[in-house]
């Protein structure tokens, strides 16, 4: 099994050889072309998009139980920079959602970004300090601010 493994691989980098070594230029048919469309999974605009989306996101509870699950999926594989971006696009989906804020500030600690996750916490508290989770949250801000001086 090995062994057709590797004829496959040699088989197929053989087919390629020849479209790497005609170079950039041989695939340009015209000046005119326009550059392929980027495909993404998220919302989030590059710097060369139009400015004419919306800054703030319409609030669904559902968007933000999706990223957030993508967002636990990439934090368990300890992918924590993919993990916060989705957390952060969940806040804004769901700003009072406290595992959205619980899950960006952990990204953020395992990330060893401490005064991200201390701002996290913070916004959190901020903007839902009446919140069954504040408590629990004060406790976690308190813990961060002294290990992280």
């Amino acid at each position: 099994m090995d062994l057709q493994r590797r004829l496959y691989r040699i088989f197929a980098v053989a087919q390629l050889f020849p479209i790497l070594l005609s170079g950039p230029a041989a695939g340009a048919q015209s000046s005119s072309a326009r550059p392929p469309a980027l495909i993404r999974d998220t919302g989030v605009a590059d710097a060369g998009d139009s400015a004419d989306k919306p800054a703030v996101k319409t609030p669904d509870s559902s968007l933000s139980e999706r990223n957030i699950k993508v967002g636990d999926f990439y934090y368990k594989r300890k992918n924590y920079a993919a993990a916060i971006a989705r957390y952060l696009e969940a806040v804004e989906y769901q700003p009072d959602s406290a595992r959205a804020y619980d899950g960006l500030a952990r990204a953020y600690e395992k990330n060893e970004e401490p005064a991200k996750a201390i701002a996290a916490y913070k916004q959190f508290l901020e903007k839902n300090p009446g919140s069954p989770k504040s408590p629990e949250f004060r406790e976690k801000l308190a813990k961060l601010e002294k290990t992280s001086h």
